[in-house]
């Protein structure tokens, strides 16, 4: 498998299913997921191929063809008119990422879309065709300034862990079973849930004293990647640290938080305020 990031564009997955509610980060319950993996892997067999029309241009049909065999948990293949040389686009669909939300990247599109929003408003149409109650959408992901997002390792990555899987059925579940351990790992608002410390009030209080005269975001978010890095806490969502923070709304954006709070992002390396922060929360390390 090559990844070629001549051009690419990413966007992440979100999937409602029309008959139960939302939960977090856009993914709704199980079965919508589910309806989305068999529509993939049905294509894949031939079973239940996707139509792809241009959304504005009905004559314009576009053909889809699978590089690797579609499992639950990734998918790759090529969309386009095959006219003449590359009038194609490579799509990869990574439902069981190990380090970001489900997402989708467009690649080596612009011969054949010069607007790769065609491709994907294509490929969410011919999805919802085949999916009964459920909604597949694909939203631009802009990587906030200073983000990496390394889709290119973690496609390779996901793919590999699929195709150690030992039987067909485990390759064909894999995805899915990821879906279903964050639905049944759903985050919640309450930042006191994630902390690992015994004396909670502690933890709050310290907190509270370490970040009430910060007002960048990289200070602020300094102190909860210490702590995490640390396992006096768990990575908290921006609505649980904001809801307990109140007072810091305004000053930290849910973007620069959660990339300063991302354990695959490193922006704390030798960083003397970072190592300064043992001074405050020393008595909470355990290990």
């Amino acid at each position: 498998m090559f990844i070629f990031q001549c051009n690419y564009a990413l966007f992440k997955i979100k999937v409602v299913n029309k008959t139960t509610p939302l939960l977090f980060e856009g993914l709704s319950s199980s079965d919508g997921w589910d309806a989305l993996c068999k529509a993939l892997v049905d294509d894949c067999n031939q079973e239940g191929e996707l139509t792809l029309v241009h959304p504005k241009v009905a004559s314009k049909k576009y053909e889809r063809r699978h590089v690797l065999p579609a499992c639950y948990g990734f998918a790759s293949l090529t969309v386009g008119r095959y006219q003449t040389n590359n009038d194609f686009a490579s799509v990869m669909i990574n439902l069981a990422s190990q380090n970001y939300p489900p997402y989708m990247v467009v690649m080596n599109y612009k011969k054949a879309f010069p607007n790769p929003n065609v491709l994907t408003s294509m490929m969410a149409n011919a999805l919802n065709s085949k999916m009964d109650n459920t909604e597949v959408t694909f939203e631009p992901w802009v990587p906030a300034e200073g983000e990496k997002v390394c889709w290119g390792a973690d496609c390779i990555g996901t793919f590999a862990v699929c195709n150690k899987a030992s039987t067909d059925v485990e390759k064909k579940t894999f995805g899915y079973e990821q879906v279903k351990k964050k639905l049944a790992k759903r985050k919640t608002d309450d930042f006191r849930e994630y902390i690992c410390h015994k004396d909670k009030d502690l933890v709050i209080r310290l907190i509270r004293e370490a970040v009430k005269n910060l007002k960048g975001s990289k200070d602020i978010a300094r102190v909860i990647r210490f702590l995490q890095d640390k396992k006096v806490i768990t990575r908290p969502t921006f609505l649980a640290f904001i809801s307990e923070f109140k007072e810091l709304e305004g000053k930290i954006s849910v973007s620069r938080f959660n990339y300063y709070t991302n354990p695959v992002n490193s922006p704390y390396d030798n960083d003397p305020q970072y190592d300064g922060l043992y001074e405050t929360f020393g008595a909470l390390i355990t290990t």
